[in-house]
């Protein structure tokens, strides 16, 4: 049959491949080594001081010197680094494409030296690739090298999958109990949707979670929300058209000659800042009312005297409502805030028990008000479903459609088996070599690339309208339905089509061959992915140094199309970020294509390995000095790549369950059920094992980083058990109280509020602690396994000496006191000390006072002031700056002081190298510090922005002419708040801005 068929084409598609995407990838590498340089808010913003928008503990330090000593310098940087200056997202998208790199290495190095010569003797005598593939083997004695090989590698993924699961969810609970993640708002606030309306009430909230410090329900808003877009709107506008007759005026006057100037100022008789002067009232910008495009909408009316009225007008309207919007109707969802962690992780546990799974739709924690989907908070249980329903059922037909040109290219990577029976096509086979390896091998591959490319923005504005309560569930559906067009399109559609295109003629001839035929020719679709690999190991990490699209933004476009102050801003200031949902899809795909022909073509997997590290080192530089940090998923785009790395088990192990059925070798074909079998086992235990605990964090988990006695963290189960315990805890809890919530004790806060306590700053929860040793201080420690910093070698070493900041003795509402006689009563009296209060740089000196260390001890000693103490994470700083900068902040890995030896151990022992202490001490130390929110915005975090939205502060250029002051002076009077601080022009009569804008504040993390 061989050789019957058409030369293959894999050898010259192969070349043409290599050759143009390296000579691309050379171009575009020079490119980036010869700008970076000169243009380094194209190449490295996150390096730079004057980028605004960038937090200081997430800037990096300016990229070393040479050519390519950036690979080395973060190559040998530990994960803490990465973590702190990648954001955790970034860290698992570089540990996800590290981890499956490393699989394929392996897998190289264990398959490559066995199935290559397998295949390749005594078979089919192919010719190119397929002479190394699957079918060229001719001896059926032989696929037992490849099950078993299948059994050790399928074995191998299987184990990385769960190992990394583990790791992920003792990160995770980790990260959620250090200082930071411990305090911020969303870790404290639980979102319940749509709930049941009898008990969408806040006393009903109130009265199952008596714990709870405030509990808000979202409200409907939609008026508010229209007139806040209109005014946005309104604004914007009329900022654009005062730049625009501002930057007209300095036109008119820079580098003019006297006799002009004396012209334009008619002798001195006409004012030099009277915008008249310049542009005339009937030459000024207009716009017409209405939505209605061009000469189709409402009346034409002058942008800046329509707007400036307009927007005063507005500001009125929605000040009322804003003082008011509490009087709207109520919406199916709240968020259930608390004063710590711990008593929100208890009611998100406890949620389905005490509420019911009948009665409301979700529960989320780890959310701030900015995450939040406003506009789906108002959908009940079935809007939401039939929603979803709606945009699925949409992708579903995109996919079947979109399969067409997909299909068209998977033909044309094997077109020259066509020529025997599409006669017209019979010239491609007097084609050069070169010409064919164009046809058949880039510009399929290049083809595909472009159309898979277009499905991201569909699938992100469906999954907006699907009823996403948050932005990081639009960004995780993206990834599912996303990955779910690669799988089918760039996969099966394409693997399909090419399989079938190379065997047209023959199945024509005897379709009761076609499937025998089709198995066969299977592994010929290969040579299509090794081209695909070359285009995504060479021309897409290169494209990615290079970054075509920013350098045109910036030098390019941006001078054309920026003209006012904050457009400039926003182009120098405003950074990408990466969208996660679209970036591992890609990756994914790449990852299910070389675990299915990692038996049938294995040498599919030298290629995939390449393309892996060249991946990693390029998306490596991009996260630490380009992009800026996305929206917080906390990592969880990671769990779903690792579960979707099953799909491309099955597949492989389908596709081989095929072959062997076609070759009927029946021994193969039942070892290879037998994987298939364990393989869905270990799916369906993962899955109930892990993805449950992903979002909670167990309780004795937070205690014991508090440093509270008797509690230790669960790595047996990783909390499960612990967690379903709490559920059935709390319910009891509830069942039996008779009161349900509506007495509870009373603080020293309620006390003060209601006037029957004096207020005494000294004992305020905020102050500092004189003495934090002191065993009645008002202090709890946030505990780390009683870590400290060794000044000889960094490593972080334990001691249980070490003396720990002692707790209170607090009085609970259970504690007894004793009357005159001797009658125990239960207290109704929480002490104000109960709650739990972090270190503030400020209590250091305390700490240093108190507890004298020897100068001349440094291994007593952290980096700029750091006291080891049993506090947060082991270490505070009295400087604010050393936890972000000095070497010490980033502690190693955790397998780091391990021998080769030991690591191998123990990567057959989750447990062991994942301990959560050695996790947790391994995070970096900028995650010792915390948050203080103002009091004033905790009432109001989780409401519609629109009930916060401030009045716009309208930005222009500050002219020499004085222009600008008379329109403030003027939008002023008409309620509108117009400013040209840090601005000017320069010689060149360009607007420039020399610091933010007035109404930018920067925004600490929730």
């Amino acid at each position: 049959m061989a050789d019957s068929t058409p030369k293959a084409s894999s050898t010259s598609a192969f070349v043409t491949a290599l050759i143009f995407n390296g000579i691309v990838a050379i171009i575009f590498v020079w490119l980036f080594i010869l700008l970076r340089p000169k243009n380094r808010r194209v190449y490295e913003p996150r390096s730079l001081k004057d980028v605004q928008t960038i937090p200081e503990e997430e800037r990096t330090e300016p990229v070393p010197a040479g050519y390519m000593e950036w690979v080395h310098y973060l190559l040998s940087k530990p994960h803490s680094f990465l973590i702190q200056h990648t954001s955790v997202d970034g860290y698992f998208l570089l540990r996800y494409i590290g981890i499956v790199g490393s699989v394929s290495f392996v897998a190289c190095v264990c398959i490559l030296p066995i199935l290559l010569p397998v295949n390749a003797t005594n078979g089919n005598n192919m010719e190119g690739f397929d002479l190394l593939s699957f079918s060229n083997v001719t001896n059926k004695n032989r696929f037992y090298a490849h099950v078993f090989l299948s059994w050790l590698f399928f074995g191998l993924v299987i184990y990385v999958i769960y190992k990394e699961l583990y790791y992920y969810v003792v990160f995770r609970h980790a990260m959620q109990t250090t200082p930071l993640y411990d305090g911020l708002l969303s870790s404290r606030t639980v979102i319940i949707t749509e709930l049941d309306k009898d008990i969408a009430q806040e006393g009903e909230m109130q009265m199952r979670f008596p714990k709870a410090s405030n509990v808000v329900f979202a409200y409907e808003l939609s008026d508010l929300e229209k007139l806040c877009q209109e005014r946005a709107k309104n604004a914007a506008k009329y900022e654009a058209a005062l730049n625009k007759v501002l930057n007209k005026c300095m036109k008119m006057t820079t580098n003019k000659t006297q006799e002009q100037l004396d012209k334009l100022y008619n002798n001195g008789t006409k004012p030099k800042d009277d915008l008249e002067t310049y542009v005339p009232h009937k030459k000024r910008p207009k716009h017409r009312l209405g939505k209605l495009p061009l000469c189709l909408g409402g009346k034409k009316v002058s942008t800046l005297s329509y707007s400036s009225k307009r927007v005063g007008e507005l500001n009125e309207e929605i000040h009322e409502k804003q003082a008011d919007w509490a009087s709207n109707d109520r919406l199916p969802a709240c968020f259930i805030q608390f004063d710590s962690q711990l008593e929100a992780q208890r009611c998100f546990q406890s949620a389905d028990a005490i509420l019911g799974t009948k009665h409301f739709g979700k529960r989320l924690i780890g959310y701030s008000p900015e995450d939040i989907n406003w506009e789906a908070m108002s959908l009940t249980s079935k809007e939401r479903h039939s929603k979803r329903t709606l945009a699925n059922a949409i992708l579903v037909l995109l996919i079947i459609f979109w399969a067409i040109p997909v299909a068209v290219v998977g033909c044309i990577s094997n077109v020259n088996y066509l020529t025997e029976k599409v006669h017209f096509l019979r010239f491609i086979n007097n084609m050069p070599d070169v010409l064919m390896g164009i046809i058949t091998g880039l510009a399929p591959s290049i083809a595909l690339a472009i159309l898979m490319s277009l499905v991201p923005p569909i699938i992100i504005k469906l999954g907006k309208l699907s009823g996403c309560v948050t932005a990081q569930d639009s960004d995780l559906y993206c990834q599912a339905w996303y990955y779910a067009f690669q799988v089918i399109q760039v996969f099966l559609i394409t693997t399909a089509t090419s399989s079938a295109s190379s065997t047209v003629d023959a199945i024509i001839k005897n379709p009761s061959s076609a499937m025998t035929l089709l198995a066969s020719n299977l592994p010929k679709s290969s040579n299509f992915y090794i081209t695909y690999f070359l285009l995504q190991g060479l021309t897409v990490p290169s494209g990615i140094l290079f970054q075509v699209v920013n350098l045109v933004l910036s030098k390019i476009l941006g001078r054309f199309l920026d003209s006012t102050p904050r457009q400039k801003w926003n182009r120098y200031n405003i950074l990408g970020t990466p969208k996660l949902g679209v970036i591992y899809p890609t990756i994914e795909v790449l990852v299910c294509i070389y675990i299915c022909y990692s038996i049938i073509a294995p040498i599919l997997l030298f290629f995939s390995t390449f393309t892996m590290i060249l991946l990693y080192v390029a998306y490596l530089y991009n996260l630490n000095y380009v992009l800026g940090f996305s929206f917080d998923l906390k990592g969880r785009n990671y769990p779903r790549a690792l579960f979707q790395i099953f799909v491309g088990l099955y597949l492989s192990e389908i596709c081989l369950l095929g072959l062997f059925i076609m070759a009927k070798t029946w021994g193969p074909l039942v070892l290879e059920v037998v994987c298939i079998v364990v393989t869905a086992l270990a799916h369906i235990h993962m899955k109930r094992k892990f993805l449950p605990l992903i979002d909670v964090v167990p309780l004795s988990a937070i205690r014991y980083a508090r440093g509270e006695s008797g509690y230790a963290y669960p790595s047996s189960d990783l909390g499960a058990q612990e967690v379903k315990n709490i559920a059935d805890e709390m319910r009891n809890d509830y069942e039996n109280d008779d009161t349900h919530g509506i007495l509870s004790p009373a603080t020293k806060d309620d006390l003060k509020k209601a006037n029957l306590l004096p207020e005494d700053d000294n004992n305020s929860e905020n102050s500092a602690p004189s003495n934090p040793f002191e065993s009645g201080s008002e202090e709890r420690s946030e505990h780390n396994s009683s870590s400290r910093f060794n000044g000889e070698d960094d490593s972080v070493n334990k001691k249980k000496n070490d003396p720990i900041i002692k707790k209170s003795n607090t009085i609970s509402s259970s504690t007894k006191d004793k009357d005159n006689n001797g009658i125990g009563n239960e207290s109704t009296f929480v002490p104000e000390d109960e709650k739990f209060r972090k270190f503030q740089y400020s209590d250091v000196e305390a700490l240093r006072n108190n507890r004298p260390y020897d100068d001349d001890d440094q291994s007593r000693h952290g980096p700029e002031g750091a006291v080891p103490v049993n506090a947060d994470a082991g270490v505070i700083y009295g400087n604010a700056g050393a936890v972000m900068k000095e070497p010490q902040a980033f502690p190693p890995d955790v397998l780091e002081t391990n021998t080769w030896s030991q690591r191998i151990a123990l990567f057959f022992n989750p447990r062991k190298s994942y301990p959560f202490d050695e996790v947790r001490t391994r995070l970096p130390h900028v995650f010792n510090t915390s948050i203080e929110y103002d009091e004033e915005y905790l009432n109001t975090a989780y409401t519609d922005p629109c009930v916060r939205e401030k009045d716009p502060i309208v930005w222009c250029c500050k002219d020499p002419l004085g222009v600008s002051k008379q329109q403030i002076q003027e939008a002023g009077s008409e309620g509108l708040d117009v400013r040209d601080d840090f601005t000017r022009y320069d010689e060149k009569g360009k607007a420039m801005f020399t610091y933010n804008p007035p109404d930018y504040e920067f925004e600490a993390k929730k």
